[in-house]
């Protein structure tokens, strides 16, 4: 008697060759961000193919969640190093970003070609300036949300020149005034109250 309990057998590992084709093809489809690119790895890898299990891809997940850069590129790498190793990593990366960045190089050109007919540039410059009103309204409603006295409307003052016209790195200008505010906004501590 089948105990229907028992987690399924997994298959032995791909070769590089299907390795580099199955995330290939996922990579083709992978639209929609980490919940969809997920959802497409456990139904071809785990459920159809059953190369690896649910909780490799959860463990997966988990290792890469906290790293900076695409978790789903992370996870995808993580997933082709446990099923061949670092030349399965290094392939199943390429192969699932090679379809995005394709497209990416078909769209740059199709825009450079685009743009330069003559019905086409007024509207490029339409949907740019409508972008930048968009910006422009998201940092009003931040800034009013945020910004609640003469310090913190100094700091958005000073940031916005250190990056406009001084050209400052973001990230230097992101910790200088976090420490800033670290320094100046930081609620008095008990002992300093008495």
């Amino acid at each position: 008697m089948l105990d229907s309990d028992a987690p399924p057998a997994v298959a032995p590992p791909p070769s590089l060759g299907h390795l580099g084709w199955l995330f290939l093809r996922i990579g083709a489809v992978a639209f929609g961000g980490l919940g969809a690119g997920l959802a497409l790895i456990e139904r071809d890898v785990v459920e159809k193919r059953r190369l690896l299990t649910a909780e490799d891809v959860t463990e997966a997940l988990t290792y890469t969640k906290l790293l900076p850069g695409s978790t789903l590129i992370q996870v995808v790498s993580y997933l082709g190093y446990k099923l061949r190793g670092w030349p399965g990593s290094a392939l199943a990366t390429g192969a699932f970003v090679l379809p995005a960045a394709v497209l990416m190089m078909l769209l740059a050109a199709l825009y450079g070609a685009v743009t330069q007919m003559p019905g086409i540039g007024p509207a490029v410059n339409g949907l740019t300036a409508s972008v930048v009103g968009l910006l422009l309204s998201t940092t009003y409603r931040l800034g009013k949300a945020n910004i609640k006295g003469p310090l913190t409307m100094s700091l958005a003052l000073l940031a916005f020149a250190a990056g406009a016209f001084l050209g400052l790195h973001a990230a230097l200008v992101v910790v200088a005034s976090g420490l800033v505010g670290i320094v100046c906004l930081s609620p008095p501590r008990a002992e300093e109250t008495r």
